[in-house]
């Protein structure tokens, strides 16, 4: 194959370099995204039932969805929280389960359930929202002059123009929207008038519904022809409201008009909740993204777009914030920079240990033309370019000319014999081609078992493992054709070899002889330290911290509140800002989500107006542990009942790997019944955990008015319980009469008081007719108190729990947390428990990646034994990886790291890079047997392994040495895979140079003898 090769020079550079060619065009049209797109398998259930609190929900709604929704197919796990008013289900499936089937099947449910509902309940949504549903970008639009008092007309406008000229943006799938606020009539009768003019409350509601009804349309002929006949619209405004005239008085009726004994007016709905941007009310605007887009081409796009929105309504203010690209460009120029480090330190190492200029171009070639090859291969895999693919790939350069290397040196070796340049090409490419194949597959088989891993974590790291296997086989091909035919073109008209060695190759030569005598001199003394390095791995193995996912830097933050009291949006708002003024000027941006949202993809901000989410941008991670220590200060000081919560701000990395979850949950369950606990069994729970050491933030709770009507009084006063609860919410400004149309939008029309008025006074100046007609106060027909309850109660698979989230204080203790809790909860009475939390689910991703590496590492095995044709020349190579694993965990202990699982990718990583080296040198041994004595086939072998492994070991350590002081997501998700190889590399060459050469000495002795 060579020699055909070297005989057609220019068909093999001419197929190359249009491969080459293929591979930068496609490198344009390869999607850009900070993770490979991954569907997340889970459904969200939204429902709602205004008329009833979080206990009614969880019996009338919650719990017969759980019931039923437990019977999909692929559940994996399922919780209903119930509020005042709503319930939301999560439901999160198998990894690989058909989502939109799961989603058919869900409705399907849902149907079956219908009848059981309450009648007057809408029917509950079920949303299909995944990792690519997150929101890009979040456009802030608000007043210029900074007054919210007329915010209906804003939010009508940015919903009716800017929210429809986005969603004409070619990127974008849909446009989100919360905090819009909406208008409606009021109508505040006069009640004496009202009573003089012979009419009730409940007369005037169902006369207003008949005078607005829509009577529908109808149909006349006229000979050949057939005309649709529409009634026009009864009332179009306020004034017509007003003018209305209505039928009153039974004994002489008479036409009274609407507005002489009540006034109409507008004002905005009773929000839930609202959204304000740096302390302005504000629309937010949520922008997701198509899943083909390009995410930086839609983010030069929507700064056009905004600044035509400037230009054209300078009346208005638009901000972008929640911008995921800022994560995305830092990320992605960093590992592009360690690249392009990797490739240059590269070229720098190919110079300083062979100093030759012609070697120096065949490398400068061969690394462009197997990277730009590998990204055609991407194309046609469908991958794309994230944090994750490039990061194999800055993991794979250094292998990338390792091939050429070993190629380039045999065949100037076997110009050393005497070959003439051609046959120099074929003998020296055909001796290491097997080995060097060989090398490659073990490569492949070690990143295989990484798509073993279950879940989510094996779809992450699916692109790494094809990227790096992907960048070895392509470097391999491209070294067996190019190299020979380049390095004949270029010394075929050398006739005399003239072996050059370089100063450094000299040292480095004359290091290994004395390490390599040393050794051999002080063989027990070897034994003797690998032996204490194995036990120190021992020991490091069992007090290096374990956790899922290595911790990251943050400059966005999530402060979750609820202030555990029965305040309104308003309030809640204004509390938030006195805390934010209180700690001083801010440095970045603040999005306050207050109470409930309208957002369709974002069921998680179903808040109820006490609670609220405020998302901070700042500058750097010490303004962002300085912020959370601040605000929770400040909280503490100012409102002891509240409760905080800080985390993360969401993003993708965020939702895949739920890096917000508690890392220990413990499930309160009522002992005796399926119901939920009750606050006792709850406190009971807390001080127990208190007493062993646990900081327990309190569930968040509610406290209500209950009202109890009196039957007795009712049938005395014969009022029926329906006009009283009508009387009640027209007192409350809560009572819809009917509807107008107002331009584009369906404005509601409600009765009310508009009163500010306490209970008491209300209930004492609130009248109820009899069916006598004679008017009593409705205080005499009811009692209330006041009780409190959880503010949202819980469904799982197992039942209902309330939810604790303990912190051990003390965190020298032996024990992991769950036992102490354990330990301590098992003197409780009257109710169960259980745990659940990211320790568990961190736990479990390590025992699989064990599982992994075990799996790689009986991979490579086999595959050594039939390249060797030994059972025990293998072990030398798998302990030589030991050893490397030694030196990882050693590095990551050392610089305050974790065995999380990117250190245990690394490891995975590890066993490729080492077993490289190991299999080339313990192959040349063997040929090397039958010409020299052993000793000498034993110094041979690594004297011509150590400038391609010094190489190889520089160029890997220098190009991921950037990573350790980069930033940005993708580099801190590296650095713990980064410090495994570097650490694990160090000590395998050491290993490689006394460890490997003992090994096989002692075993060719024993099979001698």
């Amino acid at each position: 194959m060579t020699r055909f090769l070297l005989a057609r020079p220019i068909a093999t550079f001419v197929v190359a370099f249009t491969l080459m060619g293929l591979g930068l065009i496609t490198l344009r049209q390869l999607p850009i995204s900070l993770l490979p797109d991954i569907p997340i398998p889970e459904l969200t259930v939204q429902a709602s039932y205004p008329a009833a609190d979080a206990r009614q929900i969880e019996q009338l709604v919650a719990l017969p969805l759980r019931n039923q929704l437990l019977q999909l197919h692929h559940l994996d796990d399922l919780e209903a929280v119930s509020q005042d008013g709503q319930v939301t289900v999560k439901l999160r499936l198998d990894y690989g389960t058909d989502v939109d089937l799961a989603y058919l099947e869900a409705n399907e449910k849902i149907d079956l359930l219908m009848s059981q509902f309450p009648r007057d309940m809408e029917r509950p949504r079920v949303v299909k929202a995944g990792a690519g549903d997150l929101p890009v970008f979040v456009l802030n639009v608000w007043a210029a002059n900074g007054d919210s008092a007329d915010f209906i007309e804003v939010s009508s406008f940015a919903e009716q123009v800017i929210r429809k000229r986005l969603e004409q943006l070619p990127d974008i799938a849909l446009v989100d929207r919360s905090g819009a606020a909406e208008g409606e009539w009021l109508i505040r009768p006069d009640l004496n008038r009202l009573r003089a003019a012979g009419l009730t409350t409940d007369e005037l509601s169902d006369a207003l519904r008949s005078r607005t009804a829509n009577l529908g349309s109808l149909t006349i002929r006229e000979g050949a022809y057939e005309y649709s006949i529409q009634l026009a619209e009864p009332l179009q405004s306020a004034e017509e409201l007003t003018n209305t005239y209505l039928l009153a008085g039974k004994e002489s009726p008479r036409l009274v008009r609407l507005g002489d004994f009540a006034t109409v007016m507008r004002q905005e709905q009773p929000e839930a909740g609202f959204h304000t941007f740096n302390g302005q009310r504000a629309m937010a605007l949520a922008i997701i993204k198509r899943s083909d887009a390009q995410v930086l081409d839609l983010q030069a796009e929507l700064a056009e777009q905004v600044e035509q929105f400037r230009h054209d309504y300078p009346s208005l203010r638009f901000e972008v914030s929640q911008d995921q690209t800022t994560l995305l460009a830092i990320s992605i120029s960093n590992l592009e920079g360690s690249l392009l480090t990797g490739a240059l330190l590269t070229l720098l190492m190919v110079f300083l240990f062979m100093n030759s200029r012609r070697i120096l171009l065949i490398i400068a070639v061969l690394i462009p033309v197997s990277l730009a090859i590998t990204m055609l291969a991407f194309y046609g895999l469908g991958l794309s370019i994230n944090i994750v693919s490039l990061a194999g790939l800055v993991l794979g350069i250094g292998e990338i000319i390792d091939s050429a290397i070993i190629i380039i040196e045999n065949i100037e070796q076997q110009r050393e014999r005497g070959l003439s340049v051609a046959d120099a090409c074929v003998e020296g490419t055909g001796e290491v081609i097997g080995p060097l194949f060989t090398s490659v597959l073990t490569n492949s088989a070690v990143f295989l078992p990484l798509l073993f891993l279950s879940g989510i974590a094996g779809a992450l790291f699916f692109d790494q493992a094809v990227s790096v296997t992907l960048a070895l086989g392509i470097s391999l091909l491209a070294s067996y054709t190019l190299v020979p035919v380049m390095y004949h073109r270029l010394y075929r008209r050398q006739e005399t070899f003239r072996p050059t060695t370089t100063r450094l190759m000299r040292a480095a030569d004359s290091f290994y002889n004395r390490v390599f005598t040393a050794a051999f001199r002080y063989r027990r003394g070897v034994l003797v330290g690998c032996g204490l390095l194995l036990a120190g791995a021992g020991w490091i193995g069992l007090k290096i911290p374990k956790s899922g996912m290595p911790e990251l830097s943050r400059t966005e933050l999530e402060w979750a509140v609820d202030w555990n009291e029965p305040i309104s949006p308003q309030e809640n708002s204004r509390r938030i800002q006195s805390l934010l003024r209180s700690i001083g000027p801010l440095s970045g941006t603040v999005n306050a989500y207050v109470g409930a949202q309208d957002f369709l993809l974002n069921p998680r901000l179903n808040q109820a107006p006490s609670e609220a989410l405020i998302l901070f941008k700042v500058n750097s991670t010490a303004d962002y542990e300085n912020l959370i220590e601040k605000l929770r200060q400040k909280t503490a000081q100012h409102f002891p009942a509240a409760t905080n919560s800080f985390r993360p701000a969401q993003n993708v990395f965020e939702q895949l790997f739920q890096t917000n979850e508690a890392d220990l949950i413990v499930r309160v369950f009522d002992g005796q019944s399926q119901q939920s606990p009750e606050q006792a069994q709850v406190r009971q729970a807390t001080d127990l955990l208190q007493k062993a050491g646990f900081s327990v933030p309190t569930p968040p709770t509610r406290r209500r008015i209950l009202l109890t009507l009196s039957d007795e009084k009712l049938a005395i006063y014969q009022v029926a319980r329906e006009s009283l609860y009508q009387r009640l919410a027209t007192a409350f400004g809560q009572s819809p009469v009917t509807t107008l149309q107002n331009g584009q939008q369906q404005w509601p029309v409600v009765m009310g008081q508009l009163s500010e008025a306490n209970l008491d006074s209300i209930l004492a100046h609130t009248f109820v007719t009899t069916q006598m007609g004679t008017g009593i106060p409705i205080k005499n027909l009811l009692t209330y108190r006041f009780a409190e309850d959880f503010a949202a109660r819980r469904l799982g698979k197992e039942g209902a729990y309330v939810a604790l989230e303990p912190i051990l204080l003390q965190t020298s203790q032996e024990l992991p947390p769950h036992q102490i809790a354990q330990k301590a909860l098992a003197q409780a009475t009257g109710f169960s428990f259980d745990f659940a939390g990211s320790y568990f689910r961190n736990q479990a991703y390590l025992l699989e990646l064990g599982w992994v590496i075990l799996i790689a590492v009986a991979m490579l095995f086999f595959i050594l034994a039939a390249q060797f044709e030994s059972l025990l020349q293998p072990f030398i190579v798998l302990l030589t990886i030991v050893f490397g694993t030694t030196g990882a965990l050693a590095l990551l202990y050392l610089s305050g790291g974790s065995l999380n699982i990117m250190s245990g990718v690394g490891l995975v990583v590890l066993i490729g890079l080492l077993d490289n080296d190991s299999i080339l040198k313990i192959d040349t041994m063997n040929r090397s047997l039958g010409k020299l004595s052993l000793m000498e086939s034993i110094r041979e072998g690594g004297q011509r392994r150590l400038q391609s492994q010094l190489m190889t070991y520089f160029t890997t350590v220098l190009g991921l040495l950037p990573v350790l002081w980069a930033a940005g997501l993708g580099a801190e998700l590296q650095k713990p895979l980064a410090l495994t190889v570097l650490g694990g590399m160090t000590l395998g060459v050491l290993i490689s140079w006394t460890f490997i050469p003992l090994m096989y000495w002692w075993l060719q002795k024993g099979k001698e003898e």
